[in-house]
């Protein structure tokens, strides 16, 4: 989804300060862009009368009455001098005003255009979507800037269709030094890196799924994984957030290897993608399900978790992103003893029961067998922040039902 601008957010409410880092100390200082043109109304009221104020300032001055037998062609002048001061700056700051109102009256008629620009964009998109059935989240947030409930439903469709541009074969045989334990272990640092920097988890998910797209295409060294993984995670920053605000602190967490080296990985990767760097990831997908789902944020959560562990493993590395989420969120459902409607499940994530049935049994298998050398995900949903998900009672396959 393209970035809202500030104009936009205004609209609906929101306190949005785009390119600032939160824990940046610039958030304090207010921008003064347009208050630097803006006239300063005493300057202006003294500009009117200079020379009353002046005469005024020299009348009251102690120089006066020592000065008062002196010639006072010299004060004329410096009176005059001092008139043709102030009434240059009072020009230049008339002129500024001009110039202020003048911005401020483009920047409406600008924004006028876009509103209407938009107006149409979405009349036009109830026209083309009255053949297909209108979801409830999208009509409610038909005219919203941040969610775009009018194309919604197109952007998911296209992005179901770029999923078969995407898919990952069997790479790991083609290996010649690293094992899908490798790729596990680095998995698994990655989330720490997450959690240290903060990162969101676009970015995780996008990191891991550029490794599995540029391992599909190269062999790469044991000794060098890491660092293809870190510069994973530097171009998903760049892709996913306004402004990493990172690099220079990854660079110290990974003491092995230059600042040069990791852009040359960087250029590498991009090159095997081709520069189509606009992935479809599991985690966009559950929460677009989930969304016109209805959940509840802990269910919501418990999906995630399951996932996001799902990540870990290489058996899901050829599974579709939104077959995964599917089934992600259906035996969150189930963990959770909720009854889901067939019908209405189809309907929102296009995947009928029986397309999901051999997923889910494979991720709740997966929750059943997880290593336990690897904890990062499990430590990290143990949190109260995320209900503390990760221990939540698993189900044994007999009591899996699709009804």
């Amino acid at each position: 989804m393209a970035p809202v601008t500030r104009n936009q957010s205004k609209k609906v409410g929101l306190c949005y300060k785009p390119y600032c880092n939160i824990n940046s100390k610039q958030n304090n200082k207010k921008r003064t862009a347009l208050s630097d043109l803006s006239p300063n109304k005493n300057v202006l009221a003294d500009s009117k009368n200079g020379n009353k104020i002046i005469k005024k300032q020299i009348e009251n001055s102690p120089s006066r009455s020592i000065q008062s037998g002196v010639n006072n062609s010299y004060l004329s002048c410096s009176i005059s001098k001092e008139s043709t001061f102030y009434q240059s700056v009072s020009e230049e700051l008339i002129s500024s005003d001009e110039l202020y109102h003048t911005a401020i009256n483009t920047s409406v008629t600008h924004n006028s255009r876009c509103s209407e620009k938009f107006q149409s964009t979405t009349e036009q998109s109830s026209t083309n979507c009255c053949d297909e059935e209108i979801f409830e989240i999208d009509l409610t947030n038909w005219n919203d800037f941040m969610y775009v409930g009018c194309y919604a439903r197109n952007i998911f469709s296209y992005l179901r269709q770029r999923e078969d541009k995407f898919i990952i074969t069997d790479y790991i045989y083609r290996q010649s030094q690293l094992t899908a334990k490798h790729r596990a272990i680095v998995v698994n640092w990655l989330v720490n890196l997450q959690d240290i920097f903060e990162l969101n988890h676009e970015v995780l998910y996008m990191a891991v799924k550029l490794i599995d797209l540029y391992l599909m295409k190269h062999d790469t060294l044991k000794q060098k994984f890491q660092l293809l993984a870190a510069s994973a995670l530097l171009l998903s920053s760049k892709i996913e957030l306004r402004d990493p605000g990172f690099p220079q602190e990854l660079y110290k967490k990974i003491n092995n290897y230059t600042e040069e080296e990791f852009l040359l990985a960087e250029r590498e990767i991009a090159i095997a993608l081709n520069f189509d760097i606009n992935v479809p990831l599991s985690y966009v997908f559950l929460r677009r399900f989930a969304r016109c789902m209805k959940c509840q944020m802990i269910l919501l959560t418990l999906a995630r978790y399951i996932l996001e562990c799902s990540l870990l493993e290489y058996n899901f590395v050829t599974t579709r992103d939104s077959l995964k989420a599917a089934s992600s969120l259906y035996l969150a459902f189930k963990m959770n003893f909720k009854s889901v409607d067939a019908i209405v499940f189809q309907k929102y994530t296009g995947y009928t029961l029986r397309e999901i049935h051999d997923t889910v049994l494979a991720l709740n298998n997966m929750l059943h067998t997880q290593s336990s050398d690897l904890l990062s995900i499990k430590q990290k949903y143990t949190h109260e922040a995320f209900y503390k998900v990760a221990r939540k009672t698993l189900l044994p396959n007999s009591k899996l039902t699709f009804d």
